[in-house]
């Protein structure tokens, strides 16, 4: 199965804006960040972030997952140019989709922020850095996993900070919480957002 013409766009979209995007597989429990260098002979080019010890464990596995922007796709099978992962365009699947919600992608020099009020103690304020973020929710970037950050925890008044001015106030609550290496390779923590009345 081809991919799709609106896939296809959000490809080409991160390439030209440099976003990160987030490659996985099913054998491996880290997720490591990464960018689409270019779409090439019907492969998605990515610049290879796993490190030494992960490449058996990925080499392995029986699918491998790139999310986009809350888009995520998987394929059955990978290959490599000796430097890039390619990620193949032909069988491509679509298994998570909210392309219908509106998409905000920052160039890698914006940056956008999450402010709120810690829910536990009401006192502390907590700032993290927004890895991306649709008109249903978000995801930040935090050092460590944290029972704070478990899902079903309610976030009320999280400012959405861009360029230091107050771009939005929202609601919601934590979906999920994962680790990844950054493209440098350390290792943080992603948290992922749903806001009040998305669908």
């Amino acid at each position: 199965m081809s991919i799709d013409e609106a896939s296809l766009e959000l490809i080409q979209e991160c390439v030209q804006r440099k976003s990160p995007v987030f490659f996985s597989a099913s054998e491996v429990n880290i997720v490591f960040q990464t960018h689409i260098m270019v779409i090439k002979n019907r492969s998605i080019v990515l610049a290879n972030t796993v490190p030494p010890e992960h490449i058996t464990a990925v080499a392995q596995s029986q699918q491998y997952f790139l999310k986009i922007h809350a888009v995520r796709f998987v394929s059955d099978r990978i290959t490599t140019d000796g430097v890039h992962i390619l990620f193949p365009l032909e069988g491509l699947r679509l298994i998570e989709d909210s392309r219908s919600a509106k998409r905000f992608m920052f160039d890698a020099s914006e940056r956008v922020v999450m402010e709120v009020v810690n829910p536990i103690d009401q006192e502390t304020v907590l700032r993290k850095a927004i890895l991306d973020m649709s008109t249903t929710g978000l995801s930040i970037r935090t050092p460590m996993q944290s029972k704070l950050y478990s899902p079903g925890q309610r976030f009320e008044k999280m400012k959405i900070i861009m360029d230091g001015k107050v771009y939005n106030e929202v609601d919601g609550h934590v979906v999920y919480q994962q680790t990844f290496l950054n493209q440098k390779g350390k290792s943080y923590c992603q948290v992922g957002f749903k806001f009040d009345n998305a669908p």
